[in-house]
């Protein structure tokens, strides 16, 4: 192998060393805004009803009373 081939790969490994972690970082940040996002929407009054009804649907279709929440 050429050392100007040598080099070229040493210079291209050395500038990738922290790509791993600042993907980590952005793939942490994401996952958080998303969870966020999640207990947001799950709070809703809406979303609570709707949740709370298909529940009931489903105890009612296992032969269930129901339960009132």
């Amino acid at each position: 192998m050429s050392k100007a081939l040598v080099s070229v790969r040493r210079f291209r490994h050395r500038s990738e060393r922290g790509a791993a972690t600042a993907e980590y970082a952005v793939s942490i940040v994401a996952a958080c805004g998303l969870g966020g996002i999640l207990i947001a929407l799950l709070k809703s009054p809406a979303v609570t009803a709707m949740l709370k009804a298909i529940i009931n649907y489903a105890l009612k279709a296992a032969g269930m009373d129901g339960v009132q929440i």
